[in-house]
């Protein structure tokens, strides 16, 4: 740490070591405690901190804030467009669905139907077409299937196939 480093740090960050850098905090500690030119830095900083710390604050004014403001791009307020007299059943969508467009949700649904129309028109209806006598089998055998899928039993236990 040289003293004209530690001189910068005196006038940007004052004479709290908390508000100076902190990977060069140690330095400038070390370098006050060794060198009395540093200690003299530090007692004219001592001063300006006690006439900073000792002045008013006033609020900014009307003006100040409305240049700060036009000057500054993301803080311009912007002017929403006139709205459109919308229709009825825009109006209810908007109601019902009040996170933006409704498209996902929409072909969502219609994915999800479309899926299980075909599933349902490929399954396998066996049952309709047997006799009374053997429907109770039949749903019984189907069942069994169902189950054997569901625990991914690959093998058939022989008492389930009676």
């Amino acid at each position: 740490m040289t003293l004209e480093r530690f001189a910068a740090i005196m006038d940007a960050y004052g004479t709290s070591p908390a508000r100076w850098p902190a990977d060069e905090r140690a330095a400038a500690e070390a370098l006050l405690a060794e060198t009395p030119a540093a200690q003299a830095l530090a007692a004219e900083a001592a001063k300006l901190d006690l006439m900073l710390a000792a002045a008013p604050v006033e609020a900014p004014s009307a003006a100040l804030v409305e240049r700060l403001m036009a000057a500054h791009p993301r803080a311009a307020v912007v002017t929403p467009a006139p709205q459109q007299d919308k229709g009825f059943f825009r109006r209810l969508i908007e109601v019902l669905w009040p996170y933006g467009s409704p498209v996902i949700p929409t072909g969502a649904l219609a994915a999800s139907v479309m899926l299980g129309v075909v599933l349902g028109s490929v399954a396998e209806v066996s049952v309709l077409n047997l006799s009374p006598a053997n429907a109770a089998s039949a749903e019984m055998e189907t069942g069994e299937r169902l189950v054997a899928l569901a625990l991914a039993d690959a093998t058939w236990p022989e008492e389930w196939m009676q």
